[in-house]
């Protein structure tokens, strides 16, 4: 079962990044970011740790923050963006353990619905896909992702993105649920106006 479910993410992967590499928006765009990220166990009622959402802002009783994290985006329409990431961190609190250190790795794939459109200055959005994550003294298991986040469009190609992910493991695997956050900094390429966004908030095409 563990080696189907790995066939099964990484051809999702692979279909995932066709899409990605053959989609478009109005220019032809591509965004590509770079930024820290946090994971969080505690607030997940798995066992051992606290209730649903619980202390989802302890940073520093609960949160590990150590790497990077990169991702590349593409539009796919006005409201629908396709977003892929690979994120390193380093496990150092779980829950309310602290005697751990153990290296975490994360890939994701996921879309982003944009409740605004591609082309304002802020863009909220709706955060639902899959990912493969590596703990060091564990196993290996895709994960289900949901969650939000936004972008802040600062000019026509920079722009400060925030993301919040809950990200479901199967006990089955041995690996827990959690959050992970992501502040990051995106950078558009090609960029000569933002989906029809002029850089003063002004639309250049309806």
């Amino acid at each position: 079962m563990f080696v189907t479910t790995k066939k099964t993410i990484f051809l999702f992967f692979f279909l995932f990044l066709n899409l990605l590499v053959h989609s478009q928006d109005t220019a032809n765009k591509w965004v590509v970011g770079i930024g820290v990220n946090a994971v969080d166990y505690y607030p997940t009622d798995e066992d051992g740790m606290g209730g649903f959402f619980n202390e989802i802002s302890n940073s520093q009783d609960h949160w590990n923050i150590y790497g990077p994290k990169l991702n590349v985006s593409r539009f796919l329409t006005n409201k629908l963006n396709a977003d892929v990431s690979f994120s390193l961190n380093k496990i150092t609190k779980l829950g309310d353990i602290t005697n751990v250190d153990l290296m975490y790795y994360a890939l994701d794939a996921n879309l982003h619905y944009n409740f605004l459109g591609n082309e304002n200055r802020f863009v909220p959005f709706l955060v639902i896909g899959a990912g493969y994550n590596w703990v060091e003294g564990f196993n290996s298991a895709g994960t289900i992702n949901a969650g939000f986040g936004a972008n802040y469009w600062l000019s026509e190609k920079i722009a400060i993105n925030m993301e919040v992910a809950y990200k479901y493991n199967s006990p089955d695997y041995k690996l827990m649920s959690h959050f992970q956050y992501g502040l990051s900094v995106l950078f558009k390429l090609n960029s000569s106006n933002r989906s029809g966004w002029n850089g003063n908030g002004i639309k250049c095409y309806k």
